[in-house]
């Protein structure tokens, strides 16, 4: 079933977000006052309409309340946001995430009923911070501010080797989700092994998928590039 959004607010933030919510395949309608900005993004949304964030009658009107998420880009406008988050809690719309600018905006607009709060520029820096620190860090697994999942080519020193005699959680704080190997691949695809046994020898050509915190995952890393060195 086709998911559904509404964007409130398409400003920078907003109309990025609503734009990319469309081109992943998604049913977004886009909501601002601005008729400018409406007619905007119209072209690149499922629809677009000129209403009032609060205006219960008109957003009902064009199926508000059955979004599956809304996301309140509200920014320069809390006073706002708090009221449309109200609004959508008291609805039923069971996501509704919000953008703020501070922690204490954050705590007001949790206890109204946002389910999540962004803070767009301090998640984008931390992002690159991490992607930076952990080249190879999973960007698309939301496992919190500094928790990731790395995948590297299985080392030299560790093929033949078990889960068990390596140790790699007691050494690196890491731990190997699952193996992806080439030799046990079926119609040229890498067979996944999830949750891998521990006394399985590791083989040439595996691939290991390891989560951790972000600093571990470097020292790991930079364990693994020594060792190879």
């Amino acid at each position: 079933m086709e998911k559904m959004f509404v964007v409130f607010g398409l400003g920078t933030f907003g109309m990025q977000t609503a734009q990319a919510l469309y081109r992943g395949g998604a049913t977004v309608l886009a909501i601002d006052y601005n008729e400018q900005m409406v007619e905007h993004v119209s072209a690149s949304v499922t629809q677009a309409v000129c209403a009032e964030a609060t205006d219960e009658e008109a957003l009902q009107a064009v199926g508000v309340f059955d979004a599956n998420a809304a996301i309140v880009a509200l920014r320069r406008h809390f006073d706002t946001s708090v009221l449309v988050t109200h609004l959508l809690k008291a609805r039923g719309v069971k996501e509704i995430l919000v953008q703020v600018d501070s922690e204490k905006e954050a705590d007001a607009i949790r206890a109204v009923g946002a389910t999540a709060v962004i803070f767009p520029e301090r998640d984008m820096a931390e992002r690159i911070a991490r992607a930076l620190l952990v080249p190879d860090l999973a960007e698309q697994i939301p496992l919190g501010d500094d928790v990731g999942i790395i995948e590297t080519p299985c080392p030299p020193h560790f093929v033949s080797k078990t889960l068990i005699d390596l140790d790699i959680r007691r050494n690196f704080g890491v731990m190997v989700i699952a193996i992806k190997s080439r030799l046990l691949a079926e119609k040229g695809k890498e067979k996944v092994e999830v949750a891998p046994p521990p006394d399985q020898p590791l083989r040439p050509g595996d691939r290991l998928l390891v989560i951790g915190h972000s600093s571990a995952l470097a020292r790991f890393k930079e364990s693994l590039s020594a060792s190879s060195a």
